[in-house]
């Protein structure tokens, strides 16, 4: 999980940087930085258009009485490509850019559904409480495992005021 983290804070906008130095050196500071922000705002532009039209493709569904899976994935992946293309630096340019173009973001898609179904699959949090069972997952890769009786916790509610325990 550090590691992500480090990734996406640190060393990510290091290579941008590094990235935009090296445009600067080569086409001139003043050029690099006009360029890069010509992409951030074509780009929230074009991410606030397919945003929009998306969630109009949505309520139309719900209207109608269709589940928008496919929809609110599209909305996610519009969100997310618009805060990449307001991070400053052509490396989350081009990423954003790739995020927002359909064709492409079919694979972002794809890769979306598959992390989901990992975590539908492999639960790592489970909860039974009398004859219900809840079963949900966290972000963390633990091995799937079966919770015997000798794992469970019994806990008795009482309520302060009156001192009785609650039914």
């Amino acid at each position: 999980m550090f590691a992500k983290i480090f990734l996406g804070f640190v060393l990510i906008p290091l290579i941008d940087l590094y990235i935009l130095v090296q445009i600067g050196s080569k086409i001139g500071t003043l050029n690099a930085i006009a360029l890069c922000l010509l992409t951030a705002f074509v780009g929230a532009a074009l991410a606030k258009s397919q945003g929009v039209a998306t969630m109009q493709k949505v309520q139309e569904n719900l209207n109608r009485g269709i589940m928008p899976a496919e929809d609110i994935l599209d909305a996610v992946l519009i969100f997310l490509a618009g805060l990449v293309l307001l991070t400053p630096g052509f490396m989350t340019d081009i990423f954003g850019l790739l995020i927002l173009f359909p064709v492409t973001r079919g694979y972002f898609k794809r890769m979306l559904r598959a992390q989901f179904e990992n975590m539908k699959n492999n639960p790592n949090i489970h909860v039974v409480h009398h004859n219900s069972e809840f079963t949900a997952w966290t972000n963390q890769d633990q091995p799937k495992r079966r919770i015997d009786d000798h794992d469970v916790i019994d806990v008795e509610v009482e309520d302060k005021k009156n001192d009785k325990p609650l039914q």
